[in-house]
């Protein structure tokens, strides 16, 4: 089973806004390259006629030199702006604020700084490969927590996602939908919900590659360490945020 690739896994948070971004961005890039491009050398032009007169037109070699400050202010400049790059995150961008353990607090920067933030960690398989995700985000009410996960387009829809906390029972669930970046399955969680993940040692996530029997069920590991204290931070983080709406309760998870 092949996952995304893990450079689209990460920058994953708001995936269309950030895809908007970069490609407002190319295509403004894209216009200026192509008017650079285009614009015809206005001096070359104005001064062909002018060439009867090589005596006066001598001096006229010199601006050339006289530009070459403006290239070495330019060059001058570009660490300068490499720093403003590298430094804060901009409006509409996803960063990581903490690291928790194998958990990531992973915020998306806004104007008025009252970032939204998701506890996130990128799960692999036995050679390592980025396969699937897991992320939560708080909630208010009986539903304390929503958790998602991204599976392969690859993945059979009807065997679910199967969640196994140490060793106890296998819980599956449904996806609700796939998309470019994946199938997504999202599961409200009460606090009877998330106190075995708080306490537990060591989690998996069970997927069927689509076509695949039963008996070749692909198990990912989901690691605890750090779920607890990225939780805490998680909701230190989402304090003042309007809170998100609770999803509608979903039908009882299959025991296995």
């Amino acid at each position: 089973m092949h996952g995304p690739k893990e450079e689209n896994m990460v920058n994953r948070t708001s995936a269309a806004l950030v895809a908007a971004l970069v490609a407002l961005a190319g295509s403004t890039a894209g216009v200026m390259a192509q008017d650079a491009s285009t614009q015809p050398p206005a001096q070359p032009t104005a001064e062909a006629p002018a060439a009867e007169a090589p005596a006066a037109e001598a001096p006229a070699t010199e601006p050339p030199a006289a530009e070459a400050p403006a290239a070495e202010a330019q060059t001058a400049d570009a660490p300068a702006a490499e720093t403003a790059g590298n430094g804060e995150p901009q409006v509409g961008q996803p960063y990581a604020r903490s690291t928790h353990g194998d958990w990531t607090l992973r915020c998306m920067k806004t104007e008025d700084g009252k970032d939204p933030c998701e506890l996130y960690q990128l799960l692999r398989d036995d050679k390592d490969s980025p396969v699937a995700e897991a992320s939560v985000i708080p909630m208010t009410g009986n539903v304390q927590a929503v958790i998602t996960f991204i599976a392969p387009l690859e993945t059979d829809l009807q065997a679910g996602v199967g969640l196994q906390v140490d060793a106890g029972k296998e819980s599956r669930y449904p996806f609700l939908l796939c998309a470019q970046v994946g199938c997504v399955s999202r599961v409200g969680l009460a606090e009877a919900d998330l106190a075995p993940l708080k306490r537990g040692k060591a989690a998996s996530l069970s997927l069927l590659p689509f076509g695949a029997p039963e008996d070749q069920m692909v198990k990912l590991p989901l690691s605890l360490t750090g779920f607890t204290a990225g939780m805490n931070a998680l909701t230190e983080a989402s304090k003042g945020l309007a809170a998100a709406p609770a999803p509608a309760p979903a039908e009882a998870p299959k025991q296995q």
